[in-house]
């Protein structure tokens, strides 16, 4: 007999586990923390997989985001883990910054279920693999953490899909239909995330980011980005931006880091020289992320009549933090919300 378990609340945004049970073999899809839990999210409980007794075929892992990999620290040891080689090496850099920074618990163990960790490289993109009673196919799919995936899983004779979080408005978008259609095909069962299914603003391509960045960094001589440091699609629109302006691409060694994680893994060009060199430069654009706001306030203090900040993250973070309407109410008109969002549309689902 097949069943599926979500062993957490699918109504809630981000923070999955989804099992797939079939005859007592067992598949785990994503360890998700919840994105606004108060403090250390603690052990979900999960007979098998987080506590007692190994009892687990894997665990797959769709992508780097901490609502989809967050209670990774939990997992028992013996159940193995299957992810991208891009997701291992960008979650090993942040939480090996995270351990040098002692910001990391002494018995966190998500650095060890990541070097554990089974990989999936460009060649094994599409193909099938076995877990136990499963099937699986990894299939690329375009989202703001590069590599993320989906996977195509065949069991009991039944084809179920597993989305992950996507989209179609990043660079590599334009190919997700044609993707589904050729790895894919007809399914039995389709999980999907549902993330802008209740919103009805519209969304900007990364293409239009990029436009608008332009914009900006032709009207300003100093702009300041305020974005995740893992969404890599609207970190080389702004890179980009920079470029065709004459400016400075600015980023810390952390960035740095990540960005020589996709350079190294990427197949495109698109996606190496990131961060680029100019002679002359005629401004700056620096990348920032949420710990980095005390350097926005200090910024604005002395070059606040010449810059401008972009704020390229989930709305609702102004509503929760103190700092950044603070920084809102500093910058007036010249606080820019842009974002391209990581998302699927309504449409797209």
């Amino acid at each position: 007999m097949l069943s599926l378990t979500f062993h957490k609340n699918p109504e809630r945004i981000g923070g999955g586990i989804t099992e797939l049970n079939y005859n007592g073999h067992r598949l785990i899809i994503d360890m998700g923390a919840e994105l606004e839990y108060e403090g250390a999210e603690p052990n979900p409980q999960i007979k098998g997989v987080t506590l007692g007794e190994a009892q687990c075929d894997g665990v797959l892992i769709t992508h780097y985001h901490g609502d989809h990999i967050g209670l990774l620290k939990y997992l028992l040891p013996e159940v193995p883990v299957y992810m991208s080689k891009v997701s291992q090496e960008i979650s090993l850099t942040v939480y090996n910054t995270l351990k040098r920074a002692n910001l990391l618990e002494a018995d966190d163990k998500a650095i060890e279920r990541l070097e554990e960790a089974k990989l999936f490289s460009y060649e094994d993109f599409g193909k099938d693999f076995k877990i136990g009673s499963f099937n699986i196919r990894p299939i690329r799919v375009d989202h703001s953490a590069f590599d993320a995936l989906a996977y195509l899983i065949k069991v009991a004779g039944k084809k179920i899909f597993f989305t992950g979080d996507f989209r179609s408005h990043g660079y590599t978008g334009k190919a997700l239909f044609a993707t589904l259609e050729k790895y894919v095909g007809k399914v039995d069962v389709i999980i999907t995330e549902g993330t802008m299914l209740s919103r009805k603003e519209s969304m900007l391509s990364e293409q239009e980011f990029k436009k608008e960045a332009i914009k900006v960094c032709n009207e300003h001589k100093y702009v300041l980005y305020l974005g995740s440091s893992t969404n890599i699609d609207s970190l080389l629109s702004m890179s980009c931006a920079a470029k065709l302006t004459k400016k400075a691409f600015c980023v810390d060694s952390f960035q740095k880091e990540i960005f020589r994680v996709i350079s190294n893994n990427s197949k495109s060009d698109f996606y190496k020289n990131v961060v680029h060199k100019i002679k002359y430069p005629q401004g700056l654009v620096i990348a920032l992320r949420m710990s980095q706001l005390d350097f926005a306030e200090a910024f604005y203090k002395k070059y606040g009549q010449e810059s401008v900040l972009i704020y390229s993250l989930w709305d609702g973070y102004i509503e929760k933090n103190q700092e950044l309407q603070k920084l809102k109410a500093l910058w007036g008109n010249r606080f820019i919300q842009l974002h391209s969002g990581g998302h699927a549309s309504a449409d797209d689902i």
